[in-house]
């Protein structure tokens, strides 16, 4: 496959699996924009992992075949893979941490087990684990280095990546996984086999609205944050306005994440990241 002709596939994939990312990235500087789409197909290749395999083994054999294919890069090769081969060549040109791509990797393991989350700690630290450290790579691919802005971008994508995770809590259902912390439901005196039963359906509400009042909390982090950083990291910051709006959104339908308000169409989303902070 040509460069040009990888770039497009990248690119594609990401539109195709992890469509608020592939806006942002949009918005990234030109020059950074070839490292950003590879950076962001290698996180939908291990986002969905869980979602192609048909039991959790086969999830441990295809991350544990990325560790190995980052561990080969960082030799110097790479498998014959498009996004390895894009990691090849944008790992060492902006030199990222191989550490951090492994941290992802390591994260995406609890997506393979349907109940990961005892305390809420766990859920917090997977999502800074995943959103988190993605966000910062994105700000180094486009040449930031400095700690406070990288600090800032992790938290921006950290809440992204907590919110994402109640948005998704009616999918996960139908797919039989649970992420929601085992402790805040014991505390209603509930289980996950008892959870969503007709009779609890209100519980299961006041539960959401504990997880999006800590969502909330986390977006204030990000948003003090980013308050006074320079508009040159703007392109990583620009995830904030879309976690704002899906936020909004949320508390709207009484934090009911299976609400037809939730689903918000492209041009919203573009609307907030042009104009939105």
């Amino acid at each position: 496959m040509s460069e040009a002709g990888q770039n497009s596939y990248l690119s594609d994939e990401v539109r195709r699996y992890d469509y608020d990312r592939w806006l942002t990235a949009i918005f990234a500087p030109t020059a950074a924009r070839e490292g950003v789409f590879a950076l962001l197909a290698f996180h939908a290749e291990i986002a969905r992992i869980r979602e192609t395999v048909s039991e959790p083994m086969l999830g441990d054999i295809r991350l544990q075949w990325w560790r190995d294919a980052l561990n080969s890069i960082a030799g110097g090769t790479s498998p014959a893979h498009p996004v390895a081969e894009a990691l090849a060549r944008i790992i060492p040109a902006h030199n990222l941490d191989i550490g951090d791509f492994q941290t992802i990797i390591d994260a995406r393991a609890y997506d393979l087990d349907p109940l990961p989350f005892q305390t809420v700690a766990e859920l917090l630290r997977y999502s800074e684990q995943t959103g988190g450290v993605l966000n910062s790579l994105f700000l180094r691919i486009t040449g930031v280095t400095d700690g406070e802005g990288l600090t800032a971008a992790r938290q921006v994508g950290k809440a992204y990546a907590f919110l994402g995770i109640i948005r998704s809590v009616p999918y996960h259902v139908a797919q039989d996984v649970l992420r929601i912390p085992a402790e805040m439901i014991a505390a209603k005196g509930l289980t996950p086999d008892t959870l969503f039963t007709s009779k609890n359906r209100e519980v299961f509400f006041e539960i959401m609205r504990e997880l999006t009042e800590l969502a909330e909390g986390e977006q204030a982090a990000a948003r003090e944050l980013m308050r006074t950083r320079p508009k040159s990291e703007k392109s990583a910051y620009r995830l904030a306005a879309l976690t704002t709006l899906y936020l909004n959104r949320l508390r709207s339908t009484g934090s009911d994440p299976a609400h037809e308000k939730m689903d918000i169409g492209a041009l919203r989303k573009i609307l907030a990241l042009t104009f939105g902070r």
